[in-house]
């Protein structure tokens, strides 16, 4: 791997324990998704380290602004995820922001690679599971979803091994946007900048989801639902909303 945001995945993806990094909104907010991430481990009979001491990666810090912020929580991360092996994050977002950002906040290359060690192992939830192979079971959910074009996902280049997951999806059907809404209008600190357009930007992107016949999104950053939830509550459209590992366990009900 390169300090960049996209993988070459030089990382063994099978071997020896798998650190989970669990991002902050999640905990907070869906807690079923980090759930949902821990039954897929539990399936995959694999051993799953989760340190408690683990907590915001920076991101919204960093969107804001507030570098100093970010230093300290980019450091905290470095050190509580220091060890060996791959770091999973149920989060496009989370994973582009600690691969990408991290390095350039050191002040020499000696200390850029001492970072790029422990980012270079940060592998998104569905990147990682692409790279292990076809799912040891067969998921299934009756009905169609459309697959979540998040920015960040796009920018880490993941969506292509999430598509192929959700092709081992029993009875499911996976649509998708024009690529003419690039946004869902979240964008974190955009939101609480720009409050109506983002929500103009939402209820546009809502509609042509709806368009679609899709009856739900799937997603691998559950942080765009915390606009479109509240989005599709005040216009009375009828949408779920479900992360990828929802969708794989089983927990997503149609």
């Amino acid at each position: 791997m390169t300090g960049t945001g996209r993988s070459s995945l030089t990382v063994p993806v099978s071997a020896g324990a798998v650190s989970l990094f669990v991002p902050c909104f999640i905990d907070q907010f869906f807690p079923q998704v980090g759930e949902a991430v821990a039954e897929i481990f539990m399936q995959l009979g694999m051993q799953l380290h989760y340190p408690e001491e683990q907590t915001c990666c920076g991101q919204f810090a960093l969107t804001a602004g507030d570098s100093d912020t970010t230093r300290r929580l980019a450091g905290h991360f470095l050190r509580v995820f220091g060890g060996d092996g791959v770091i999973v994050c149920p989060s496009a977002s989370c994973t582009l922001t600690v691969r990408q950002e991290y390095p350039p906040l050191t002040g020499s290359p000696a200390g850029r690679r001492e970072v790029e060690a422990v980012t270079s192992r940060v592998l998104e939830l569905s990147e990682w599971l692409a790279h292990r192979g076809p799912l040891p079971w067969k998921p299934r959910f009756d009905g169609v979803l459309a697959l979540h074009r998040s920015c960040k996902a796009r920018e880490l280049g993941v969506l292509e091994g999430a598509a192929k997951l959700l092709t081992q999806v029993a009875g499911l059907t996976v649509t998708t946007v024009s690529p003419y809404f690039t946004c869902c209008g979240f964008g974190g600190v955009f939101k609480a900048q720009q409050p109506e357009l983002a929500q103009a930007i939402g209820e546009a992107y809502l509609e042509a989801v709806a368009a679609t016949g899709a009856t739900g999104l799937v997603s691998l950053d559950a942080s765009c639902f915390l606009h479109l939830r509240g989005v599709a509550a005040a216009r009375g459209l009828n949408i779920k909303f479900y992360h990828l590992a929802e969708v794989l366990t089983g927990k997503a009900i149609p």
